[in-house]
């Protein structure tokens, strides 16, 4: 019984470890960063260049610190929401850049 116990917390806290740390995609599911004023690197040269740059500062030990690209600019999304999250974030700068 002792030993059924241990492996079901086992199982417990492997699954808390397993949640990255405030929210972020865990699964089969990927995470895709995602500038928090909805804009692209994908055709944008200089963005896609600053996002290298953030990540690469934001990394230790091959593991990417979320806090870190958050106070970056960034916000890590389920690759099935990143449409839908960036015309979000897009809205939202579009509406702050219309009421300055």
């Amino acid at each position: 019984m002792k030993t059924l116990l241990i492996v079901a917390m086992t199982g417990i806290i492997a699954g808390c470890a397993s949640t990255g740390g405030g929210g972020a995609p865990t699964g089969p599911e990927r995470g895709i960063w995602l500038r928090t004023d909805g804009q692209s690197g994908r055709d944008n040269p200089v963005l896609a260049q600053q996002f290298e740059t953030d990540k690469a500062s934001c990394t230790d030990r091959g593991q990417v610190n979320q806090l870190c690209m958050t106070h970056r600019g960034y916000i890590l999304v389920p690759q099935s929401q990143v449409e839908a999250k960036a015309a979000e974030l897009r809205a939202a700068a579009a509406a702050r850049a219309g009421g300055a």
